[in-house]
């Protein structure tokens, strides 16, 4: 049973990597902002690891030791070269932050932003530093250029996180962005206004192409894995979506999808 159970996720994944990161090619660099760890067989970073092969570069951005912890030891024993962790909060400026965690890492927040009212948090929590995207590729020598696709997932933080990216959103030519948003409560909305609506006029008057779909909505995740798999945490509740947005020769693939 754990042979055929490894092998469908084995399998599961190569179809995910494909659908979730369409335009993302080998030789190229992927950057995924907030990484979770609770399971780890899916997580966006090995997706981006396998699609960029040995000749790319994926850099993971995420303020919780512990799924960097998880993260090291899984890129260890899996001899995996081409993965680089950095320990980091993101925003639109360089500030500091309570990092508030969650009972699950995936409920992980900092408290500069409206706080999601449907997680539980441990009740621990550190000042972490927040730091500009644009800043951390400077620092960390990532050429823009060379980069295919942007996963941003940090729990609120996404459209801060986009304005401190703007000076390389700008200078890119070929590039893809992944944004959750659309989240029920506070924690989804800007100025009164719902977060993924402020994200796309943003992304748009930067020359980006974007559409919204919530989960249930998507090709991928939103008809074949419900039927495949009863995710009943995406489909028995409201569920939040993600802006697809891209540039210059890029397109936005009807099938693209999300998890």
């Amino acid at each position: 049973m754990r042979k055929i159970k490894d092998l469908f996720f084995h399998v599961f994944s190569i179809i995910d990597q494909y659908l979730k990161f369409p335009s993302l090619k080998r030789g190229e660099t992927g950057i995924q902002i907030g990484f979770d760890m609770t399971s780890p067989i899916t997580s966006d970073l090995f997706e981006m690891s396998r699609k960029v092969g040995k000749g790319g570069s994926v850099f993971g951005i995420d303020p919780d030791p512990w799924n960097h912890t998880v993260a090291n030891d899984i890129i260890s024993n899996r001899g995996i070269s081409n993965l680089n962790l950095l320990i980091a909060g993101t925003y639109s400026k360089k500030t500091k932050a309570n990092f508030l965690f969650g009972e699950r890492a995936s409920w992980n927040q900092t408290d500069n932003i409206p706080i999601d009212e449907t997680v539980k948090f441990s009740g621990e929590e550190v000042e972490v530093q927040l730091e500009t995207l644009d800043d951390l590729l400077d620092q960390n020598g990532i050429d823009i250029k060379q980069v295919g696709h942007v996963n941003i997932t940090n729990n609120g933080a996404e459209y801060h996180t986009l304005l401190g990216f703007e000076r390389s959103l700008l200078k890119a030519d070929d590039i893809a962005l992944t944004i959750v948003a659309g989240r029920y409560d506070a924690s989804g909305t800007i100025d009164g206004k719902p977060d993924y609506v402020v994200i796309q006029e943003y992304l748009n008057s930067l020359g980006f192409r974007t559409t919204f779909k919530r989960i249930h909505q998507l090709f991928w995740w939103g008809f074949c894995v419900r039927l495949l798999i009863n995710r009943t945490w995406i489909y028995n509740k409201k569920n939040y979506g993600i802006v697809f947005a891209a540039k210059g020769n890029i397109k936005i693939p009807f099938y693209q999808s999300f998890s």
